[in-house]
C-alpha cells in the first residue's frame, strides 16, 4: 500500500467518507495548497495517525489539548467529533478540558468552549438541552 493508498484509508475511518474524499481530492488537484493537502495525507494521516499504541478516540483528544493551546477553536471542533465518533465519553473531554485550565488559561478553554458546545448541542449530548446560560466562561 502506497503512503496516499494509507493516509487516504485512515482519514475514511477517521473522518468518514465525505471529508476524506475532499481532503483526498484536495491532495490530486495540482492547485494551490495541494502539496499541503498531500503531506497531511500521507504523512500525519498514513505514518502518524496509523501507528499502533494510540486508538483513534486518544489521538484526537491528545490533539485536542494542542488545538486549545494553539487557539485553534475550529481544529479543536473537528477532533472533538472524531474522539467522540470512535467512543469517547464526552466526560473525558470535559476533564480533559479542566485538566488542561492551569496550563493554558481561561482565555484559552474559553475560546473553544462555544465549539464544545454547540457539539454537544448538535448531538443531544447535554443533561439539559434546554439550559441557555453560561457554560462555566463568561
Amino acid at each position: 500500500m502506497t503512503p496516499r493508498e494509507k493516509g487516504n484509508a485512515a482519514t475514511r475511518a477517521l473522518m468518514g467518507s465525505e471529508q476524506s474524499a475532499r481532503l483526498a481530492a484536495a491532495a490530486e488537484s495540482d492547485t494551490f495548497g495541494a502539496d499541503i493537502a498531500g503531506y497531511a495525507v500521507d504523512h500525519v494521516f498514513g505514518d502518524i495517525w496509523t501507528r499502533d499504541g494510540l486508538d483513534q478516540a486518544r489521538r484526537s483528544l491528545i490533539t485536542m489539548t494542542v488545538m486549545v493551546a494553539l487557539r485553534q477553536p475550529h481544529e479543536f471542533g473537528l477532533h472533538m467529533n472524531f474522539a467522540l465518533d470512535h467512543g469517547m465519553p464526552l466526560r473525558e473531554i470535559e476533564e480533559a478540558l479542566i485538566q488542561m485550565l492551569p496550563y493554558v488559561g481561561f482565555p484559552a478553554i474559553s475560546g473553544v468552549m462555544p465549539v464544545a458546545t454547540k457539539i454537544v448541542a448538535e448531538r443531544g449530548l447535554d443533561k439539559k438541552a434546554d439550559y441557555a446560560g453560561h457554560r462555566g466562561l463568561l
